[in-house]
């Protein structure tokens, strides 16, 4: 399938001989040695975007410009820019600022789990040579390399150990970035590496999350498959949405938990507000202005969600749990019927939860887990992929 086009116009100190062994080809700036002009610098195309809102991908001549925008401020400075080539020859005039980076690429960290399915998906998952939070990992084949040590554990992904990331000499890290200024990927910019921002959780729907896999195929040189991926879950998708366009009744729905005090709520225009819209769920907040998360306490719950007729995202595995939490939860319209569902029907015994790992590449089964419970009947033949129901255990004796 051809590609869509648009035509357009902690801190360690490192001594100077580690930076200087580690800035490396795989990090390195292509030749300046010819200079560009001003029409030169326009792109020939760029790669239709039609729901992601956090990247744009554009062609030119000689090289690929990937610009990741900058979600904490509203001028049009980006987060991170990369200047993709192809050939050492290759000459540009793209200023000081942005990464210059050979691709395909062949060897990643990757300190973000939802990164693993597109990987997959790319056929590169080859490519990961080391991991953060290896036993949170759900996914299988990654484990087993880790076992058998082709895939190194760099341990906490709040403070990765730098010097096995460097011992291991990746072409790029893959780093979440939780806010504006992330020390971790200064430090890894500081000695050498390329890293390429995962901003994807911050996208407001679930096909604006998956069709990131465009961005991550742009660094292997796979742009025509990585559109071809997403054309097919953005297909699947829309088929399982206009199952529920006619449901004659709207469900109620209550989303997240109780987290130290505070229940989180998604706001109205957030990744879980657009899902509940799409599985034709009623959300109290729907016409919320906010993008992030509402923190409510219990009383304002039960108050504006106390008759809501499912419950997702719950963090418990039986309705003893939740009695065991906080009696105040029996309560709940939801616990009454026993219309309550966790995301823990993939996990390991570790912690490993496939949710956070293969859910983005695989909207289609997000949505169809909340419409197969909410309305069963239009999914006959489908079994849960990622939610399930709680247990009807009843909460220890004390």
């Amino acid at each position: 399938m051809k590609i869509k086009i648009i035509q357009n116009k902690y801190n360690h100190i490192f001594t100077i001989l580690i930076l200087s062994f580690f800035s490396l080809p795989w990090g390195c700036h292509p030749r300046q040695d010819r200079d560009k002009s001003a029409e030169e610098l326009i792109p020939n195309s760029s790669v239709a975007i039609n729901y992601a809102e956090g990247f744009r991908i554009e062609h030119f001549n000689e090289f690929t410009k990937v610009t990741i925008n900058n979600p904490w401020t509203k001028d049009n400075k980006p987060y991170a820019v990369y200047y993709l080539y192809k050939e050492d020859s290759t000459g540009m005039d793209a200023g000081d600022e942005g990464i210059k980076l050979k691709i395909p690429i062949s060897s990643l960290v990757v300190n973000s789990f939802s990164y693993f399915e597109f990987l997959y998906l790319l056929n590169e998952q080859h490519s990961i040579k080391g991991v953060t939070d290896g036993f949170r990992i759900y996914n299988s084949a990654i484990l087993q390399k880790i076992e058998s040590g082709e895939i190194i554990d760099l341990g906490d992904p709040f403070k990765p150990n730098i010097e096995k990331t460097m011992a291991l000499r990746p072409q790029a890290v893959i780093n979440s970035a939780y806010a504006q200024v992330d020390r971790y990927s200064e430090q890894l910019i500081r000695a050498g590496f390329p890293v390429i921002s995962s901003l994807e959780w911050m996208e407001k729907s679930p096909l604006a999350r998956a069709e990131w896999i465009k961005l991550i195929a742009a660094f292997f040189d796979k742009e025509v498959l990585g559109d071809s991926i997403f054309n097919d879950m953005e297909k699947r998708y829309l088929a399982i949405k206009e199952k529920v366009k006619s449901v004659s009744k709207q469900y109620t729905v209550l989303p997240g938990d109780n987290f130290q005090g505070t229940w989180y709520i998604p706001g109205g225009q957030s990744f879980n507000a657009s899902l509940f819209r799409d599985a034709q769920l009623d959300y109290r907040y729907k016409n919320n202005s906010a993008t992030g998360s509402i923190g409510l306490d219990i009383e304002s719950i039960l108050t504006q969600f106390g008759n809501a007729e499912f419950w997702f995202g719950c963090d418990a595995g039986t309705y003893g749990e939740l009695v065991e939490k906080d009696a105040k939860y029996l309560l709940l319209e939801s616990v009454k019927k026993r219309h309550v569902y966790n995301n823990r029907n993939r996990v390991t015994p570790s912690g490993g939860n496939d949710y956070f790992e293969s859910a983005v590449a695989n909207p289609d089964l997000v949505l169809s887990d909340l419409i197969k419970a909410a309305y069963p009947e239009q999914l006959l033949g489908y079994r849960f992929t990622y939610i399930k129901p709680l247990e009807e255990i009843p909460a220890r004796e004390k």
